[in-house]
C-alpha cells in the first residue's frame, strides 16, 4: 500500500535527520527525552517540524539548548506563572505571560537566529488554512501553535486569529518529506482508557485528543523510526509535576528504538 502522501522522495535530500515532534501539552516533555537518547547514540537532527508542544521544544532546542537544561527551565516556571487560570471569553486558561517567557529564554528572535531550521505550524482559524511558519519572528508563531482551543485563547497574528495546528495535522510530518535522508517521528498523544472524565477541562483536553490522534495513524507510515512513549496516556496534557517521569518514558522508548534500527556512533 502506498503512503498517503505519496512515496518517499530520495531525490535532491537537503538534510540527513529531520525529527518530527508532536503536540501533545505536558506530554511533550517526552520529546527533551528522546532528543537526549538521540544525542547519546550520536545523531542530531538538522531539521525540526513541530506542532504545540512540539513547537516548544523544537524553538528551545535549535536555539542551542540541551534536552536536560530545557526540562531545567520549564519546570523551574511554576505553571501559574505564565498561564492564568481565570475564565476569559475565548478560552478556558489565559496564556499570561507565555510569550514573555519564552523571549526570556530564546536567543533566537526570529527564525533565522536559530541553530537548528524550524518548521512551526498553527491553524489560521479566520481562513481555515494550515499555516507554516519558518521565518519572522519565533515566539508568537510558537505560542500561536500551541492555542489549544477551548482551553487557550487563540493567536492573533497580523489581524488573524491562529489556533493550534493539532486541529489539522499533530504530526506534520509532510514538511520533511522528500528533504531528509531520514525521518524520526515523536508522537506524545496515544489513547488509553479515561475515567476521570469528571469536569470541563478534562472533557475539552478529552475531546481535542480524540481529533488530532486521527491525523498521526496514516501520517507514521512516512517515517524511517515512529517513537510513541508507552504509558503517556496516564498523564494530562497539563500535568507539570511528572515532567521527569515524561522525560524519561521518552528517552528509553527512544534508546530502545534506535537500538532496534541500529542507528548510532558518531557517524548517526
Amino acid at each position: 500500500m502506498e503512503p498517503l502522501f505519496g512515496k518517499r522522495g530520495r531525490r535532491g535530500e537537503k538534510y540527513e535527520t529531520g525529527i518530527v515532534l508532536s503536540g501533545g501539552g505536558t506530554r511533550g516533555f517526552a520529546h527533551l527525552g528522546v532528543l537526549k537518547a538521540m544525542e547519546e547514540t550520536g545523531i542530531k537532527p538538522d531539521v525540526i517540524s513541530g506542532v504545540s508542544a512540539g513547537s516548544i521544544v523544537g524553538a528551545l532546542y535549535a536555539d542551542g539548548k540541551e534536552p536536560e537544561e530545557i526540562l531545567g527551565l520549564l519546570t523551574a516556571q511554576k505553571v501559574f506563572r505564565y498561564l492564568d487560570f481565570t475564565i476569559p471569553k475565548t478560552g478556558l486558561v489565559k496564556m499570561t505571560g507565555f510569550e514573555r517567557t519564552l523571549n526570556k529564554n530564546l536567543h533566537a528572535k526570529n527564525f533565522e537566529d536559530l541553530k537548528i531550521p524550524l518548521k512551526v505550524f498553527a491553524v489560521n482559524i479566520n481562513t481555515a488554512k494550515y499555516t507554516c511558519f519558518e521565518k519572522g519572528p519565533l515566539s508568537i508563531a510558537v505560542k500561536a501553535s500551541s492555542s489549544i482551543p477551548i482551553i487557550f485563547p487563540p493567536t492573533e497574528i497580523n489581524g488573524d486569529l491562529f489556533a493550534d495546528g493539532g486541529l489539522i495535522n499533530n504530526f506534520p510530518v509532510e514538511a520533511l518529506v522528500g528533504k531528509c535522508k531520514r525521518i524520526i517521528g515523536v508522537s506524545v498523544n496515544p489513547l488509553g482508557k479515561r475515567k476521570d472524565l469528571d469536569n470541563l477541562r478534562k472533557i475539552a483536553e478529552r475531546t481535542f485528543q480524540l481529533n488530532i490522534r486521527s491525523h498521526t495513524l496514516e501520517r507514521k507510515k512516512l517515517c524511517d523510526i515512529f517513537i510513541e512513549p508507552e504509558g503517556l496516556d496516564d498523564y494530562g496534557l497539563l500535568e507539570m509535576s511528572s515532567a521527569r517521569d515524561i522525560f524519561d518514558l521518552g528517552y528509553k522508548t527512544a534508546i530502545k528504538a534506535l537500538k532496534e534500527k541500529g542507528w548510532g556512533g558518531s557517524s548517526g
